[in-house]
């Protein structure tokens, strides 16, 4: 019996370790839905406290870090060149190991909160891959860990006056790339080891969003959920077939999509504001058929809503954040946070809320029925990045440095 409960714990602390050492290979996440368990996260940090490095970031953007095998990633624009860059940094220290230029082009027509480097990057622990506008082409580019450059392709015909934001994402050997756009939009999965398209569909209503697609699970069956082009639409990620679809008065997305308790939610702004809740298991227009509830109140546009348990949780560009009931779009509380502006995506950390706001100020709030700010923890630099969670740290791109806030240094 004391060997039987002895090896119990040594499995129950592996599988810990495995779930706490796990990578942060694309934006929000390895599940893409911004929600980790990882007990060594601080609650409190300042400029000065539970910071276990700062170092500078070449250029300016808007891209959220991801990291992978020991490396961070970061996209960036250096203005005096014109250069999209890939960067890549040592996960201990901080060390920039290299910088890659993706392409040299003037800088889009944009919105004033847009950059041309606002698109995160994806890796797998070998490889990289990242995505900017060149010209009217969404520019592919993949990268091994080197820096070496390993292929890359273009798609014509991008037409936008906010400019670009295509976060690529991975679904097993596919990299999913979100073309939406007011000219030739599409959505496409390419080969991520050549490139080579595998798929590649037509989006009918051509309207620009920037929307990251989300894979969900439904009745045994993975969906890739995405908002934009005047809808929210499920497909097979293997096939790119269309598997239901809900027509929406919002014409613009950018917040990605969240799911919980066999809901879907999606939250948009432009030019009506919506919140809708979607039953996922219909198929073909379910407008009419499989929408449990909606609202015109509330929505956030750029930060994405966080969905866990039986709730999901908004913040909007404004400050504002709400929770509600999943399933009926009930509201358990909203309240006005300090900060005015927010674009980054809230993350549920050991069943806290952490809202990083423009201010560089992370508010962290209990997750129950009962509204309560627990820390408020300002760096003092402008943040329009969601952060990465990795081995008890926090990864925070801030608008000329990466900061890694964490109690302890990780040791290898």
């Amino acid at each position: 019996m004391t060997r039987l409960i002895s090896a119990s714990i040594l499995a129950l602390s592996l599988l810990t370790a495995s779930s706490t050492a796990a990578d942060w290979p694309v934006w929000r996440g390895p599940k893409g839905d911004g929600i980790v368990v990882d007990n060594a996260i601080p609650i409190k940090w300042s400029a000065t406290e539970n910071v276990l490095w700062k170092v500078p970031v070449p250029g300016t953007g808007q891209s959220s870090p991801i990291v992978s095998a020991g490396r961070i990633f970061l996209t960036s624009f250096d203005a005096n060149t014109n250069d999209r860059l890939l960067l890549c940094f040592n996960q201990d220290d901080g060390k920039l190991l290299w910088k890659r230029t993706v392409l040299t082009a003037a800088p889009e027509k944009m919105h004033k909160q847009n950059s041309p480097a606002s698109s995160t990057a994806a890796a797998d622990g070998s490889s990289v891959w990242v995505t900017f506008l060149d010209g009217d082409k969404i520019a592919v580019a993949c990268y091994d860990f080197a820096g070496k450059r390993v292929w890359s392709k273009a798609f014509d015909g991008f037409v936008c006056s906010h400019g670009f934001c295509g976060t690529p994402v991975l679904y097993g050997d596919l990299l999913i790339v979100n073309g939406d756009s007011d000219g030739d939009a599409f959505l496409a999965a390419l080969d991520k080891g050549t490139g080579e398209t595998r798929w590649k569909i037509e989006r009918p209503n051509r309207t620009r969003s920037f929307s990251v697609p989300l894979f969900i699970e439904v009745e045994k069956q993975t969906q890739m959920v995405l908002a934009g082009s005047k809808s929210i639409a499920a497909f097979e990620p293997k096939t790119g077939k269309q598997l239901w679809v809900s027509d929406s008065a919002t014409d613009k997305f950018v917040a990605t999509v969240a799911f919980t308790d066999g809901t879907v939610f999606a939250t948009g702004t432009s030019p009506t504001p919506t919140l809708v809740g979607i039953d996922p298991t219909g198929t073909g227009n379910v407008t009419k058929s499989h929408v449990r509830w909606s609202d015109t109140k509330g929505g956030s546009y750029v930060p994405s809503p966080l969905g866990f348990g039986k709730h999901f949780f908004v913040v909007t560009d404004t400050g504002i954040a709400t929770l509600y009931v999943a399933r009926t779009g009930k509201v358990i509380w909203s309240e006005r946070l300090g900060s005015r502006l927010h674009h980054a995506s809230p993350l549920l950390i050991n069943d806290l809320i952490y809202c990083a706001a423009d201010d560089g100020t992370t508010y962290v709030l209990k997750s129950g029925e009962e509204f309560e700010v627990v820390a408020k923890n300002a760096l003092g630099e402008e943040c329009h990045a969601t952060p990465a969670v990795v081995d008890g740290r926090l990864y925070i791109r801030t608008a000329a440095h990466l900061w890694c806030v964490g109690e302890k240094p990780l040791r290898r």
